[in-house]
């Protein structure tokens, strides 16, 4: 059995070290908050959430997998929302964005490549009145340093999503349906 030099004690301590310090210094993404006040943590456990839809941006070339709690699931599941209805209280559905790559296994299928961006949209009349009720968040990810950053200046980056999401007032503000299974 081979013993230790004296030469490598340190060597391997400084390695132990670094690699601590690597995994302190990896972000805590549940501790951001979007400009408008809404937390990351908000939606902590969202990876197993139940996938309402996949789609497809081709505005921006991106691959998106559509996510949604137990509220919103099973009030998609009843047939939300209804002609002029709405989600409940407590709704909140998840779209992570992808580049859009061709699969290296077979050709004629896009697959998602690097992660861009994760959105999601909580409803709560108390909080967001003047987004009739839902409120929007975006944390844009940096692949080059593996970190999220909060998208907006200031709270009324929300009305921005907002404005958009106007195009399906009659869907309660939610573009994607939850299809036949």
């Amino acid at each position: 059995m081979k013993s230790f030099r004296h030469g490598s004690v340190p060597v391997l301590l400084m390695l132990f070290l670094l690699a601590a310090a690597a995994g302190l210094s990896a972000q805590d993404r549940y501790a951001l908050v979007a400009p408008n006040g809404i937390a990351f943590s908000e939606i902590r456990g969202y990876e197993d959430w139940k996938v309402v839809a996949p789609s497809f941006r081709t505005d921006n070339n991106e691959v998106r997998v559509i996510l949604a709690n137990e509220v919103m699931i099973g009030a998609f599941r009843t047939g939300a929302p209804a002609p002029g209805g709405s989600f409940p209280e407590g709704s909140i559905i998840v779209k992570i964005g992808y580049s859009a790559v061709t699969s290296q296994s077979f050709a004629a299928a896009l697959v998602p490549g690097i992660l861009k961006r994760v959105e999601f949209i909580i409803k709560d009349s108390r909080r967001f009145p003047k987004t009739s009720g839902w409120g929007y968040a975006r944390f844009v990810y940096d692949p080059a340093k593996a970190v999220f950053t909060a998208y907006g200046k200031d709270a009324a980056f929300g009305q921005e999503c907002y404005a958009c999401h106007t195009i399906v007032k009659d869907q309660d503000f939610i573009f994607t349906k939850y299809p036949q299974r």
